[in-house]
């Protein structure tokens, strides 16, 4: 049952509308997210969904819904996302990380550390993200850099408003894609999709990476949907025509490809993707 929001929960909705994630994470679409506000902009939405959740860039910049379902496959991840959702662990947590000095014999110990719980899990895989190459966390290698990098002083805010937001009306599952795309709801759904791309290699970016198969019934499942979508996808034109029938926007904008001395922009190409 849906209940009126407090003048304190308002205001932490306004402060919430838009947090930089606390995560890294390959393809994050944080810098690309001015292209697809125009799609949420004008649209009602009192149901967001994510099935493909990442560093959570979308939910992250948007607007704050009524309800939110985020969602990935990738369990340690998850994980991560519900211990820094959790305030009974938020202060520790900050705590934990307050103090640390990245380097690469902290980094390759950590790596090996055992955990005995899923606080711990968390932590580890927090701060592997922070110090890793392009926030790659399948095999990560060591990729911090002192200048350029978010510095450990910066982590903390990140993570408070990160978990402020995670805290309105959220919750966090660790499913199959289609569970989330197609669990009923009389609300207006709006769903962001930001699948494994469909022609670069992605078996060293994520943990569990798409078959073609996947991508084959993640495109039956949309087509049949009774809920607006926005997918986004790297342009190639076997996703041209397999998505003929929707709506087909050729974006492109400047991305960093690393975070080392010699860091280059680069243009990347994609495709937004709506059935509205």
């Amino acid at each position: 049952m849906e209940t009126k929001r407090s003048d304190k929960q308002t205001r932490n909705v306004r402060s919430c509308d838009k947090v930089r994630p606390f995560l890294r994470y390959p393809g994050s679409k944080y810098n690309a997210s001015k292209y697809i506000e125009p799609f949420w902009r004008n649209i009602q939405i009192e149901e967001y969904r994510e099935p493909f959740l990442g560093s959570g860039a979308i939910f992250f910049k948007k607007p704050v819904s009524d309800f939110s379902i985020l969602n990935d496959i990738d369990e340690e991840l998850i994980n991560c996302y519900r211990i820094i959702k959790n305030k009974d662990y938020l202060d520790g947590f900050i705590e934990d990380i307050k103090n640390i000095k990245p380097d690469k014999i902290w980094f390759e110990k950590l790596k090996k550390m055992e955990v005995k719980s899923d606080y711990e899990r968390a932590l580890r895989y927090f701060l592997i993200n922070r110090t890793a190459y392009s926030g790659i966390m399948n095999s990560p290698n060591w990729g911090f850099h002192p200048v350029k990098s978010v510095q450990p002083d910066k982590w903390p805010e990140r993570i408070m408003k990160a978990s402020e937001k995670l805290q309105l009306n959220v919750q966090i599952e660790s499913l199959h894609f289609s569970e989330i795309i197609q669990k009923e709801s009389d609300k207006n759904v709006w769903l962001f999709l930001d699948p494994p791309y469909f022609s670069a290699d992605q078996k060293r970016a994520y943990a569990k990476s798409f078959v073609l198969k996947d991508h084959f019934d993640l495109h039956d499942i949309l087509k049949n949907t009774p809920f607006k979508f926005c997918l986004t996808y790297d342009n190639c034109d076997e996703i041209k025509e397999l998505y003929s029938w929707a709506n087909i926007h050729e974006i492109e904008w400047m991305y960093h490809t690393a975070n080392s001395n010699v860091t280059q922009r680069k243009k990347g190409k994609e495709l937004i993707i709506t059935n509205y």
